[in-house]
C-alpha cells in the first residue's frame, strides 16, 4: 500500500522542488505536460509551463501530478483550478502519496469513457438461493487431505476423515424442491458466509479473523433478523435452545458457494457422544472442502451454461485508469453483491463518441468501502499489446516519447 507523505515532509519536498527548478508532470486525459513549480501554499500550487501545453487542459480538469527531489518520488491526484497563459493554479490536497512505481500511471478518466463489467457467471441460471457475496471457483490450496482424482473419491474422503473428528457430518444441496428451510440455512444462504456455533450456551463470535471474510459473526446474525428480535425474539437463540434439549454441543453451516449461488452447505456438529466444541479448525475444514467441491462442479460442467440468455452489464463509477487496472467505485444502493478478491471480471471499455471498444480481463485486487460505496482495485490480465496501445491513446498523451506509462521510468 501506498505511504503517505507526512506535513513536515510535503513543506520541505516542495520548497526543494521550487528552488531546485525540478521538472513536474502532469497528466490528464489524454493529455500531458512538464512545468516547473513557481509558488505554492496550503490550498494550491502553480506550475509555469509553456502556453501551447496548458492550452489543452480546462479549468477543474482532474489531474494527476508527479514530482521528486533527490529520488523522493510524490504523486497526488488534484484539480486544475485556474489557467493564465502559461501558468497553471493547481489545488493541493492535504496529503500527498510516495510514488509507489506502478506499471502504469493512473489519471481520471475521459469524461466521455465508458466501462462496463460481465461477471464470470452471467450466462450461468441456477435454481438455488444468491447471497449477497461472489466469488471465483478456483481451486484453493490443498491442506488437509482431501481425493480431489474424482468428486465420487472426494466425498468418500470426507465421509472418511469426518468419522473420526466429528459426532455428524453431511452435505446438503439445494435445488428447486429443496430451498433453505431452518435460520441457519437462510442465514448462510443470504450472507454467503459460515456459520460457526461454537457453543449452543454462547454468543457467536463477535470478529471475524479472516482477511477476504469468512464467518458469520453475531452483529451479521442480528442485522439479518432485523427489528423483529425485540418483538418475537431470536429465532436462532430459539433453534439452539431446542438443540441443547437434543443434546447437541456444537455445530457449522458452510455454504458451498458457486460464485455467487449457494448451491449447498457442509454441515459440521458434535454432540454429547463427542463434546468438544468446533472451532476455526473445523471452519478451514469445511471452506476447503466447500470450495474443492465447488471448482469440480465446475470442471465436471455440473451446471450449464445458458446460451441464449443475454445479462445486463454492471455500469459501476471509473475513480481512475490506468493501463494496467483501474479503481471502480460501486454504491452499495445499487449493487447489492459484494465482489470478493480474486473475482474475474469481463471488462469492455469504450467511448460515447466511438464505435470501437476494448474488450479484457480483470481480477479483483483491492477492496475497500465508506459508508455509501464499495471501492475495487482492478488489475487487468494479460491483454494484448494492441489492448494497451488502445488504452494508452485514450489516457495518455501519445505525441512525445517524454511522457511514459510507467511510473518506473518516468524521468522527472
Amino acid at each position: 500500500m501506498a505511504k503517505l507523505v507526512t506535513f513536515i515532509e510535503k513543506e520541505f519536498l516542495l520548497t526543494q522542488v521550487m528552488k531546485s527548478g525540478s521538472r513536474v508532470v502532469v497528466y490528464g486525459s489524454g493529455k500531458s505536460l512538464d512545468g516547473k513549480l513557481k509558488s505554492f501554499d496550503k490550498e494550491n500550487l502553480i506550475l509555469s509551463s509553456k502556453p501551447a501545453a496548458t492550452g489543452a487542459f480546462k479549468p477543474w480538469d482532474e489531474i494527476s501530478v508527479f514530482l521528486s527531489y533527490q529520488s523522493q518520488r510524490v504523486t497526488f491526484p488534484g484539480k486544475i483550478r485556474k489557467i493564465t497563459g502559461g501558468e497553471l493554479v493547481i489545488c493541493l490536497p492535504e496529503k500527498l502519496i510516495k510514488a509507489p512505481k506502478r506499471k502504469a500511471v493512473r489519471v481520471p478518466p475521459p469524461q466521455d469513457l465508458r466501462l462496463e463489467f460481465f461477471m464470470q457467471n452471467e450466462k450461468i441460471r441456477i435454481d438455488c438461493p444468491e447471497s449477497s457475496e461472489y466469488s471465483e471457483l478456483d481451486m484453493p490450496a490443498l491442506s488437509i487431505g482431501f481425493d480431489t482424482a474424482s468428486i465420487n473419491g472426494l466425498l468418500q474422503s470426507f465421509k472418511d476423515l469426518t468419522s473420526t473428528m466429528y459426532s455428524r457430518s453431511g452435505i446438503v444441496m439445494f435445488n428447486k424442491g429443496r430451498k433453505p428451510e431452518s435460520i441457519e440455512e437462510r442465514l448462510i444462504a443470504d450472507i454467503g458466509r459460515t456459520l460457526l456455533v461454537p457453543s449452543m450456551q454462547s454468543a457467536l463470535p463477535t470478529v471475524d479473523p479472516y482477511p477476504e471474510g469468512r464467518i458469520i459473526t453475531q452483529s451479521m446474525s442480528d442485522a439479518f433478523e432485523g427489528p423483529s428480535v425485540f418483538l418475537e425474539g431470536s429465532a436462532l437463540e430459539r433453534s439452539r435452545a431446542e438443540k441443547i434439549v437434543e443434546g447437541v454441543m456444537s455445530e457449522l453451516y458452510c455454504p458451498v458457494l458457486y460464485y455467487q449461488y449457494v448451491v449447498g452447505y457442509v454441515y459440521l456438529m458434535n454432540d454429547d457422544q463427542r463434546k468438544t466444541c468446533l472451532d476455526y479448525r473445523a471452519v478451514d475444514f469445511a471452506w476447503e472442502f466447500a470450495h474443492i467441491l465447488a471448482h469440480s462442479l465446475k470442471v465436471n460442467n455440473y451446471f450449464r451454461l445458458d446460451e441464449n440468455f443475454k445479462p445486463d452489464p454492471y455500469k459501476p463509477q471509473v475513480v481512475d485508469l490506468s493501463a494496467s487496472g483501474c479503481l471502480l467505485l460501486m454504491p452499495k444502493t445499487v449493487f447489492k453483491v459484494k465482489l470478493k478478491l480474486g473475482s474475474v471480471l469481463d471488462i469492455i471499455i469504450s467511448r460515447t463518441d466511438s464505435a470501437a471498444s476494448v474488450a479484457l480481463k480483470g481480477r479483483v485486487a483491492r477492496r475497500f468501502d465508506d459508508k455509501a460505496n464499495e471501492y475495487y482495485g482492478v488489475s487487468f490480465l494479460n491483454a494484448e499489446q494492441d489492448v494497451f496501445a488502445e488504452l494508452g491513446k485514450t489516457l495518455y498523451a501519445d505525441d512525445s516519447s517524454r511522457f511514459t506509462c510507467d511510473e518506473a521510468t518516468l524521468e522527472l
